[in-house]
């Protein structure tokens, strides 16, 4: 029983770590950050790094039954691919509206998702790839 409660609360602690995003309005930006000085003490401004890709499996050995929900549903994305997604940062929720809006349109579930993380709106999407005047 005990053992049980322990798995329980570790996996608990895993989805919370993995499926929580950041706010990027209260972050700072790392261009807003300068990394080098002119000789004029004027800041350059540095690039951001490239964006690292986590792996599909910050659940461990766990199968997310959301995660496989959501590639059973959908046939242009598997289960690794959503877990990828999750592992990333976005939520469950925000994956399957990419998916479903890919479904009505030419854009990818994947591009979506990048948009969201860069700070639009579903709105600001839907008007982007021509769902929404």
């Amino acid at each position: 029983m005990i053992k049980h409660q322990i798995a329980v609360l570790i996996v608990i602690a895993l989805i919370t770590a993995c499926g929580s995003q950041s706010d990027p309005i209260n972050e700072p930006d790392i261009l807003d950050t300068p990394t080098e000085t002119q000789e004029n003490n004027v800041p350059i401004v540095g690039t951001s790094p490239p964006v690292e890709t986590t792996a599909a499996d910050c659940l461990g050995d766990q199968v997310s039954p959301i995660g496989q929900s959501i590639a059973d549903e959908y046939e242009s994305a598997d289960y690794e691919q959503v877990m990828t997604w999750f592992c990333n940062g976005a939520e469950f929720e925000d994956i399957l509206v990419a998916l479903e809006t890919e479904s009505q349109t030419d854009t990818s579930a994947d591009e979506m998702l990048k948009m969201l993380s860069e700070g639009f709106t579903w709105d600001d999407i839907w008007h982007l790839v021509g769902l929404t005047d």
